[in-house]
């Protein structure tokens, strides 16, 4: 019997899994509305999101190792946004917050 999925589908549910672990903190999901709207240093996201500095660095880092947001530093202060703007059409129902 062959394998019901192909190496691309396979791909693609790696992914999609990979996104879903990343989403499964509201507090990250914030993160990306805050992100979708322009980009912001560590602290505007902290206090937006009400959570501690480290916490907030945290929550970066493993949105940052999946390749969800980038970074750059401007002087003192760090800079997030997301990193491909393609993820809003992708994952729309992220991004809906009328429900």
């Amino acid at each position: 019997m062959r394998p019901a999925f192909s190496k691309d589908e396979r791909d693609l549910a790696e992914h999609h899994a990979r996104y879903g672990k990343v989403f499964s903190s509201a507090q990250r999901v914030l993160i990306l509305w805050l992100l979708a709207d322009s980009e912001k240093t560590v602290s505007e996201i902290a206090i937006a999101i009400g959570a501690s500095l480290p916490r907030t660095s945290q929550h970066l880092q493993l949105m940052k190792l999946s390749n969800i947001i980038v970074s750059y530093r401007q002087q003192k202060n760090i800079y997030y946004r997301i990193a491909d703007n393609e993820l809003i059409q992708k994952l729309p129902i992220l991004f809906d917050r009328t429900k």
